[in-house]
């Protein structure tokens, strides 16, 4: 591509629904503006970007730059509500939340859900923009002119992996930078799943040492340049697509004749593969468990955090307003309880003794049911009696968070609980304490991969590989001390059918509201059977002895379809390409 120009409206209006979206006026120019404010969006051209007489490569490396702000926040981008209300952990809280039509009636191609397709394939063509360019610059440091390159390669990787997620094998563009009038673009068909996997693990590979060094903890505080990609990065988004490779829903795929939907036919050397990768971010020996989960919401830089949507240095108390119960009002402002975790997320909890609540010997007392469980469940679950903010909640029938007026509060919780995720520890507080995850206005930060995450990705490969062996048990052990289980330790002689369910398990409290679970559901294929199916929450009331009932209630019977398991491709895009083939079901 020689002379790369922002596309004039006019001559755009045939190609808005072009496959890709790759050229949307309003995205290329939201984009650039981002990056390039001091330089007219007309006269953004190649020459410009990769000046030929510009040694620094200022406007080059902010072109990478804004490649990286493609890749997405979690928390609330969904309707104001993380991804897991849209799962068995929770539902929306608000009866007018958009999700709540996902959660009726699931996504189609003409409604698609999460619909990444235009994105990703932004993203990519950004990163063969710059990849097909940047030689042209003179650069006269040359480790920058290697770190941008194999940065952009590896974002390119990555967006292919958020794409394969999401819809199995899609178009791999190679290195091609597609204008509107290319003939080709029209006639692109899907890759397999494993050549996308393949393709992504491979570009992975490339670029691994070719990156800036891993900081250490020490020095990622200061570190200018945290947040961009490095070894350890790259290694832990190659496990995660490993990991996805391996799984269930790929492993093998439920339709063989259709390549682009997974393998045909099983293999345990994909769970081994995937196992080898976890293990080789394991073996760099520079992240670890913070030993205060806490650390994770109120510092960037720490010693947990792999991959990591960055945004500046500002913090913000907003995401507590937005998740804690709605009966607290700070600085004049009603908090707003956006979620609410149903009673089948709350239940997966075990006792601090480790034991599930439904082991008659683990000491679950069902008319005191929050007392005893596991520390993680006061971290992540607004609870009735949990304190807060030097009170104790109230979600009983006519408490100050469930007050059953809508002059008090127009929405409140659904199912007895709110999401208490990601917010400080502030139980003993006056006022809200400043925490990364924030939505005002500016780019939130969002953990993408942690080193927990890692921990259970190897013991989840390993485990399916090899059966609950020493090293799955210490992975699987390690969390569950962090979380302040005692004992922690397992039962010895799991077989790998419990083991799986531990490790389920632990993936569902550890990662939650992290974008995992919703994720985990599909690739384990037991999402009809969790998600399409009643989920309940607790109507609690308050006795005149001052005692609780709590009586589980109905709260939604999501719709789900085997379908579902792979989003669809919007009609949009079938319809101008029709050699892009549509998942099965939709």
């Amino acid at each position: 591509m020689s002379n790369f120009k922002l596309p004039m409206l006019s001559s755009m209006k045939k190609y808005n629904y072009l496959l890709f979206s790759i050229i949307l006026v309003t995205v290329a120019a939201t984009s650039c503006k981002k990056a390039f404010e001091d330089k007219p969006l007309e006269l953004l051209t190649n020459e410009y970007i990769f000046d030929p007489n510009d040694p620094t490569g200022d406007q080059a490396s902010k072109w990478v730059t804004y490649i990286y702000s493609r890749i997405q926040t979690g928390y609330s981008r969904y309707n104001s509500a993380p991804l897991e209300s849209i799962s068995d952990d929770a539902v929306p809280t608000a009866v007018g939340n958009g999700n709540w039509n996902v959660i009726r009636g699931g996504y189609s191609p003409i409604s698609p859900f999460d619909d990444n397709w235009s994105n990703c394939y932004n993203a990519i063509r950004e990163a063969n923009v710059y990849l097909n360019n940047y030689q042209t610059v003179p650069w006269a440091d040359s480790s920058r002119k290697v770190w941008f390159a194999n940065e952009a390669r590896a974002l390119r990787a990555y967006f292919y992996y958020e794409l394969v997620k999401r819809y199995g094998g899609v178009p791999l563009v190679g290195d091609k930078v597609y204008n509107p009038n290319d003939a080709d673009l029209t006639n692109l068909q899907r890759n397999s799943f494993e050549e996308c996997i393949n393709y992504i693990v491979s570009e992975l590979d490339i670029v691994k040492d070719s990156l800036r060094s891993d900081a250490s903890l020490a020095n990622r505080t200061t570190d200018p340049d945290f947040g961009r990609m490095r070894k350890s990065v790259v290694l832990a988004i190659k496990a995660k697509a490993l990991l996805l490779a391996a799984s269930p829903l790929f492993n093998p795929s439920a339709t063989p004749n259709r390549p682009y939907t997974g393998y045909s036919s099983y293999s345990a050397e994909r769970w081994k593969a995937a196992a080898d990768a976890a293990k080789a971010v394991m073996d760099l020996g520079i992240y670890d468990l913070e030993a205060n989960p806490y650390t994770l919401v109120l510092q960037r830089a720490n010693k947990e955090h792999i991959f990591f949507k960055m945004s500046d240095s500002r913090v913000s108390n907003t995401y507590a307003y937005y998740m804690s119960p709605v009966g607290y009002t700070i600085s004049n402002t009603k908090s707003e309880g956006r979620v609410s975790p149903t009673q089948e997320f709350v239940d997966a909890f075990p006792m601090k003794n480790g034991k599930p609540i439904t082991d008659p010997t683990s000491g679950y007392n069902p008319a005191a049911p929050y007392a005893g469980r596991d520390p993680r469940l006061e971290r992540t679950v607004f609870y009735n009696g949990a304190k807060w903010l030097q009170r104790p909640v109230e979600t009983f029938e006519g408490g100050k968070d469930k007050p059953n007026n809508a002059i008090i509060a127009k929405d409140q919780t659904q199912t007895g609980y709110y999401a208490k995720k990601f917010c400080a520890n502030d139980s003993s507080s006056a006022n809200y304490t400043n925490t990364l995850y924030r939505d005002n206005g500016f780019v939130p930060a969002w953990g993408i991969i942690r080193y927990a995450d890692i921990l259970l990705m190897y013991a989840e490969a390993m485990n399916e590989y090899a059966g609950p062996v020493a090293s799955v048990y210490s992975a699987v052990e390690k969390i569950r001390q962090r979380a302040g289980l005692s004992p922690y330790t397992l039962t010895p002689g799991l077989s790998q059918s419990q083991m799986r369910d531990v490790i389920r398990n632990e993936r569902r409290l550890e990662l939650a509201f992290e974008e995992q679970r919703f994720w985990d559901i599909r690739r384990w294929k037991i999402a009809k059977a969790v998600y399409g199916t009643t989920l309940h929450g607790v109507t609690i009331t308050k006795n005149t002895d001052g005692t609780f009932t709590y009586t589980p209630k109905d709260v939604a019977t999501p719709y789900f379809s085997d379908a579902m398991y792979l989003f669809p491709i919007a009609i949009k895009e079938t319809q101008v390409n029709p050699g892009i083939e549509q998942n099965p079901g939709y």
